[in-house]
């Protein structure tokens, strides 16, 4: 097992989290001076999202400089800074690297676009247009910010440059050799300085067909644009770059490298792990983030993720993100909303697999939709007045406290403050008991010293579409067990209930209570038949041996 194996990480919306400037917008600095805030609330790793020097057209996601800190954020000495401080309290940092394309305003592309004779002119991806006759692009791929064709115009080189997210974020060619090696060099720079590895953006997209074939109709809208994406991505090449890399980050050795799959296909994120465990060491399966409400629609996702995975990976779960709606808006129900948040937490924090965790999902920081004039993300512009395609209603400012700018900036935050920050915030919760940061608080700190729910195996309970239960057996029990032996291990059962009324459920055993929300901590709860409480969780540890 590897330090990432059982470590609970926490996405940092850089730009949202806390501006200690003034100026408006998150910064490194801001982090830093977070970083006891998060070492109490019981996380392992911190993923934050980019911060490298960018013209932000895609905020941050569009890079002119991978190897320098963008001045809105700070400087390089002030992410030595942080990550200093963070390994101080033992918090793991991972870095958001960006390698399918770079901002437009990177030197390389501008070396690039002056002439197809430039020595960096086939870092990217170019077509030619044609001399005579209709100025057709050469395919159908789509530019998914934009929704539009995802070539554009290039009247220097007199060519299409390919970019599949904004016109401002070029593809790079990784057929290039030189490109390559380039790329390789930014990572073991970051590495260098001692990050603790990297989410890989768009891990499978870094290569195309070569032939530039048209992708096929798919009636399926969202989020595939009426296309099959047969050859913009997800290509069989791109398993080449992904063992180069696992060389490149165990050769520093304790390194991780996540991917981020380009698209919602379980078995694409299965493959990124690699047939012989030489590739990446965990990827996203974006499931959970569709689900709709409900133990049947959890339970089936987690087990084909399970069986999905080639031997040896790791899986990892995760609710919310930067991208996506947060949970607790998706999941809303009027009253039972908090109560489905905590049912959310105590899946995502109990079942097999390593958790990852967005800012503010702790205190139930929700959606809210923004007027017009106050839109930042690209795509959200473009689709206005439509709702629930811009991201920016999931990255609004992390809720500190209750006063103007939510503790977040005494300036004018670059994104409103949701209108619920005097009630939800951490300082509100902070000093209640049964706040929603308390009950997570709670549920790390089981987490941390028990370790069936960390590393243990899984073995799921009945199949009621409204409860799901599970049982955890620590590892070393698990081994004990598929060898024959009679000494078995205790065990931890997990029942939650995502129904909004009452539910019985049939417990195989006993055991004492070790965290919920209806009984508590210490009580003794009998085998057989045990009613539940409408959106109850009961996490055992039980009092015989697992079976």
């Amino acid at each position: 097992m590897q330090w990432w194996n059982d470590a609970v990480f926490y996405q940092i919306y850089p730009r949202s989290f806390q501006d200690s400037n003034g100026d408006g917008v998150g910064d490194l600095a801001g982090i830093e001076s977070r970083l006891d805030y998060l070492a109490a609330l019981g996380v392992d790793a911190l993923w934050i999202s980019p911060f490298f020097k960018s013209p932000m057209k895609d905020f941050g996601y569009d890079v002119s400089d991978y190897v320098s800190v963008d001045p809105l954020f700070g400087d390089m000495d002030g992410f030595k800074r942080l990550l200093s401080a963070a390994h101080r309290r033992n918090l793991r940092v991972v870095v958001d690297l960006v390698l399918n394309h770079t901002s437009d305003e990177h030197p390389w592309f501008r070396e690039a676009q002056e002439s197809r004779d430039s020595p960096k002119h086939d870092w990217y991806i170019w077509k030619p247009i044609p001399e005579r006759g209709p100025r057709r692009p050469p395919n159908n791929w789509i530019s998914l910010f934009e929704l539009r064709s995802a070539w554009y115009e290039n009247p220097a080189s007199r060519e299409w440059y390919l970019a599949t997210f904004t016109r401002n974020q070029p593809e790079v060619n990784w057929r290039n050799p030189e490109l390559r090696e380039a790329m390789y060099g930014v990572v073991r720079a970051w590495l260098d300085l001692g990050v603790d590895g990297f989410r890989l953006d768009v891990a499978t997209g870094y290569f195309k067909d070569e032939l530039f074939r048209t992708n096929p109709f798919k009636p399926r809208l969202v989020p595939d644009l009426l296309q099959e994406h047969l050859y913009d991505r997800n290509r069989p090449e791109v398993h080449g770059i992904f063992r180069d890399l696992r060389r490149i980050a165990d050769s520093y050795g304790g390194r991780v490298l996540i991917a981020e799959p380009h698209g919602q296909d379980r078995a694409l994120a299965a493959s990124c792990h690699g047939s012989a465990g030489d590739e990446l060491h965990m990827a996203f399966n974006f499931e959970f983030l569709t689900r709709p409400w409900g133990a049947a629609a959890f339970r089936d996702s987690a087990r084909r993720w399970y069986e999905a995975l080639p031997p040896g990976a790791w899986p990892n779960f995760t609710l919310s993100n930067h991208d996506q709606p947060r949970h607790i808006h998706r999941y809303r129900r009027g009253a039972e909303t908090e109560a489905r948040a905590r049912v959310a937490a105590a899946m995502l924090l109990t079942l097999r697999g390593t958790p990852f965790l967005y800012y503010g999902e702790e205190i139930g920081m929700g959606c809210v939709r923004l007027p017009r004039g106050a839109l930042r993300d690209p795509l959200g512009i473009r689709t206005w007045p439509l709702s629930g395609f811009g991201r920016d209603p999931e990255r609004t400012p992390m809720q500190w406290d209750a006063s103007a700018g939510a503790g977040f900036t005494t300036g004018t935050p670059w994104l409103p403050v949701n209108p619920d920050h005097p009630v939800r915030n951490v300082a509100a919760q902070e000093g209640n008991p049964d706040s929603l940061l308390a009950f997570y608080k709670k549920l790390l700190a089981l987490r941390r010293k028990t370790p069936a729910l960390r590393s243990g195996d899984l073995e799921f309970l009945g199949e009621d579409p409204d409860v799901l239960a599970y049982r955890r057996t620590p590892a070393e029990a698990a081994e004990t067990r598929k060898a024959g032996s009679d000494s078995r291990g205790p065990a931890v059962l997990v029942v939650l209930n995502f129904a909004g009324g009452r539910k019985t459920f049939a417990l195989p055993e006993g055991g004492r209570v070790l965290a919920g929300t209806g009984r508590a901590v210490g009580t003794r709860v009998e085998g057989g038949t045990v009613g539940l409480a409408p959106c109850e969780v009961l996490i055992l540890e039980t009092e015989g041996r697992s079976r």
